[in-house]
């Protein structure tokens, strides 16, 4: 029986923390433990119809339990908590917490608690990383996107407000290049410093990859052909604002990516077809002429048309791009496979157990 439930934290949002709970739920259950997942505070995506965490409801689906959304994440940070606090209608959100967690915990080994965004965020309902780690008695384990030597800095301040509640780090979205330091400095200093490394995740493409139905979701888009390869994953996008000679030569560059260009532009979309291309998004609500989707079809390659300029499709594709992504099903094996291989499950649940 582990002593201890873990709770998964970080210093900066979008730090991985979903995929590593994920992944240490598989990995837990494939030792034979018990184990259930809990989002102690959540929020709540824009346009949702249900007042519910995606990220509590994607991990429950992958893990079959049987509790509904709003157990799994009894407490949402939304507009409305913030004007009942105001008005002191809120009630308790701790004591909501961690009625959860006492009937989510019942008969398991443990449960793995994801964190919101930043260990701070949820003071204001007294509802924090730290506020629930400490209420609840639970063990923290950080996990730490590579930002250079100032997550360091980081580390220890969070070493510093949890003290023993601290497990430990698991250093995450790490460059090839940076694998090395990360795996001997950073390491020695934090065992110096109390705090024990766990792993070292490297920074993969695939998994902050984003789905070609999440991009017409996103961007309001609609399917002029391709709609079958919705599930297909881009790593990355381009923006197509150059001659058609030069976009060919631009485009052979990049593998896996989605191109953005002006629907009328039917050249450069050509270019963008005879290279490795995910799906090609058309701005300005044009839709370019027969041949230009037959040979999309003849591709396999999803043409999106958006009513947005090509510099508005472009910043909304910015910001779907750049975070770990894991609410694809084909995403479920890589990061399990991950976690296998780079973080020292069983020294982990051992500690736990101390």
């Amino acid at each position: 029986m582990v002593a201890s439930s873990l709770y998964i934290a970080s210093t900066q949002g979008s730090g991985g923390k979903t995929a590593v709970a994920l992944g240490l739920c598989l990995a837990l259950r494939k030792r034979g433990l018990d184990v259930g997942y809990f989002k102690p505070v959540g929020t709540v995506t824009p346009g949702s119809e249900r007042p519910v965490d995606e990220d509590a409801v994607f991990v429950a689906g992958v893990l079959g339990l049987p509790e509904a959304p709003e157990e799994l994440c009894p407490v949402v940070l939304d507009e409305e908590a913030l004007h009942d606090v105001m008005s002191g209608a809120g009630g308790d959100a701790m004591e909501r917490v961690r009625a959860a967690y006492e009937r989510l915990r019942a008969g398991r080994d443990l449960l793995v608690c994801e964190g919101l965004g930043e260990i701070w965020q949820g003071r204001f309902l007294r509802t924090s990383g730290a506020d629930v780690v400490r209420e609840l008695g639970l063990r923290a384990l950080l996990v730490a996107r590579f930002a250079g030597a100032r997550l360091l800095d980081d580390v220890i301040y969070v070493k510093d407000a949890l003290k023993e509640r601290l497990a430990g780090v698991v250093f995450n979205m790490v460059p090839d290049s940076r694998l090395d330091l990360v795996r001997g400095e950073y390491r020695r200093f934090l065992e110096q410093n109390g705090v024990a490394t766990y792993g070292v995740l490297p920074l993969d493409g695939r998994l902050a990859a984003v789905s070609v139905d999440e991009i017409v979701r996103a961007l309001g888009g609609t399917y002029v052909c391709g709609e079958r390869y919705g599930e297909r994953l881009a790593q990355t996008y381009l923006i197509g604002a150059m001659s058609p000679e030069h976009a060919l030569r631009y485009f052979q560059l990049t593998h896996d990516k989605v191109v953005v260009v002006g629907g009328d532009r039917a050249e450069v979309v050509l270019a963008a077809l005879d290279t490795p291309t995910v799906a090609v998004v058309l701005t300005g609500n044009y839709v370019p002429g027969p041949s230009v989707v037959e040979r999309a079809e003849q591709q396999g390659v999803p043409l999106v048309s958006v009513e947005t300029d090509t510099v508005t499709a472009a910043d909304g594709l910015r910001r779907l791009f750049g975070r770990l992504r894991v609410k694809e099903r084909a995403k479920i094996d890589l990061i399990a496979a991950h976690v296998e291989e780079g973080v020292d499950v069983d020294r982990l649940v051992a500690d736990l157990q101390a």
